[in-house]
């Protein structure tokens, strides 16, 4: 299928990507660089694509993260939490979200500087002139920007289309499928939104080049896109899009290379967390020092201050998530988690989140709450591969393998169990919260299983914010709020532009 759609977002840097795109696109902008004169060089490849590598600390942090986990079952809004956040929370979201219309615009903004430097890569290649070595790094270079298009497809339909189904994805929406930098006046050309079918043809078109034009061997904490992001991604890609053969196939490939080790140490666990230096990463964003973080994770333990006992969280986890654990033989409760005393906002004994307590490598003095981004790690792969095994004939004693390894690795004296039928699709579910918790998953799994939620009643009912769409609050399965609105300015800006159903404009 060829895309050759008319770019709607104007072309800018990585460094100011959630800024409002001009609407005005009949003149070239004044921050763009015209490609036929810009990519003269590998160089001048290179230089771009640091600029768009710098960018994804923003994507994999802060609200991209916790805004749709807000959404969901996992946290409590305590009172007096000063309505932090809590459109999303309490179901009250519409099209001038300013958070949905951040992360559409910025991730349109990443899409067009991406297709800026596809389309500069080849020119350069097609000219001729390079050497062995400088088309062979070009080339890695037009992989790294067709995956970083791919995965920000994948996100875009994340937030803002439906779960996929492989029986009817030709007849739900997806998002606009943009390839060229093509700016126009013309409002009657601007793209109307692609078919769902066609935004994952295009995630997993971009994919497969990816996958044969990146070289680059993967290793623990890489900061770079490798061959095994690409398979990363396509594995979970595949889960998404009830592809379980490729989804199990890609996931046991990363798991059998073995280069990515699932830590069994308390301790290490906990420091990989804090300073960022976990063997199981697959790929992690770097970022460098105070003054180039990503955003933070403040609301659960909203420490302006980031003294020791001054918290002031606006959310805590809901009591079921902690049920969950094992708490005192789960390494992972022991360090996500921690009972404090808290006067502020509402006083009393509360556990709280404390997940990104922040790397002390990215702040001066006191904590300001920012990890670098674990994009993929590989316990998320045994979680794909025992859901995909799940999901097979006669596949349940992969599936329980591979749920048990990673069971053993996290829990003290895990003695390995068997699951089959519901209690094995509950288990795996269930394992999914544990490990991902407030990773940015849960309202896109809720999706996909088509399954909704209602609320508990809190770790203490007293901490905990009344009303109907706080506490207790009941949410069907394929809830349509579970989409995310089409920002107002695209929807008054494009003609051609549908809203997803629950919103009005």
């Amino acid at each position: 299928m060829k895309f050759n759609i008319l770019l709607k977002t104007v072309l800018i840097s990585a460094a100011t990507a959630f800024l409002a795109v001009s609407c005005s696109l009949d003149k070239f902008p004044d921050n763009a660089i015209n490609t036929d004169e810009s990519m003269e060089s590998p160089a001048d490849c290179q230089a771009f694509l640091n600029g768009l590598y710098s960018g994804m600390k923003y994507i994999f942090t802060g609200t991209f993260v916790y805004s749709p986990e807000l959404q969901t079952d996992l946290f409590h809004a305590v009172k007096n939490f000063g309505n932090f956040d809590g459109d999303f929370y309490s179901y009250t979201v519409t099209a001038s979200n300013s958070t949905a219309s951040s992360i559409w615009f910025g991730l349109y903004g990443y899409i067009g500087n991406a297709n800026y430097l596809i389309e500069g890569t080849k020119k350069l290649i097609e000219r001729g002139t390079l050497t062995e070595s400088e088309e062979a790094q070009v080339r890695e270079m037009y992989g790294v920007a067709c995956y970083l298009r791919a995965h920000m497809y994948f996100l875009l339909a994340q937030y803002f289309c439906e779960a996929y189904d492989p029986a009817t994805a030709a007849e739900q929406m997806g998002v606009p499928v943009v390839t060229i930098y093509e700016p126009t006046g013309d409002s009657s050309k601007y793209p109307s939104r692609n078919s769902l079918e066609e935004t994952y043809e295009r995630v997993l078109l971009d994919l497969e080049e990816a996958r044969q034009n990146i070289t680059s061997e993967g290793t623990p904490n890489s900061a770079y896109v490798t061959k095994d992001v690409v398979t990363a991604l396509t594995a979970r890609v595949a889960l998404y899009m009830q592809d379980y053969d490729t989804a199990l196939t890609s996931a046991i490939s990363l798991i059998n290379g073995k280069k990515y080790t699932l830590v069994t140490d308390a301790k290490r666990f906990a420091d990989g967390w804090k300073n960022d230096n976990l063997s199981e990463s697959i790929w992690q964003v770097a970022m460098t020092g105070p003054d180039d973080v990503g955003y933070s994770f403040r609301y659960f333990i909203y420490n302006t201050s980031g003294m020791v006992g001054e918290d002031n969280p606006q959310y805590i986890p809901e009591d079921w998530v902690l049920n969950l654990y094992d708490q005192s033989k789960d390494i992972r409760y022991a360090s996500w988690f921690s009972t404090r005393d808290i006067s502020t906002p509402v006083p009393g004994r509360m556990t709280l989140m404390v997940k990104y307590p922040g790397n002390p490598k990215l702040y001066s003095s006191v904590t300001n709450y920012v990890n670098m981004p674990k994009v993929f790690r590989i316990s998320e792969m045994y979680l794909i591969a025992a859901e995909a095994a799940s999901n097979r004939a006669g596949q349940e004693g992969v599936a329980s393998f591979y749920l048990n390894a990673l069971k053993r690795a996290r829990i003290s004296g895990w003695v390995d169990q068997e699951w089959s039928g519901a209690s094995l699709t509950n288990a795996i579910r269930d394992e999914r919260v544990r490990e991902l918790f407030c990773e940015g998953h849960r309202l896109n799994d809720l999706k996909r299983w088509h399954i909704g939620f209602s609320r508990s009643a809190g770790q203490d009912p007293s901490y905990v914010m009344p009303g109907d769409n706080y506490v207790g609050a009941t949410r069907p399965a394929d809830d349509p709020f579970f989409l995310w609105p089409i920002p107002t300015a695209e929807m008054e800006a494009n003609p051609q532009m549908e809203q997803n159903p629950a919103y009005k404009n």
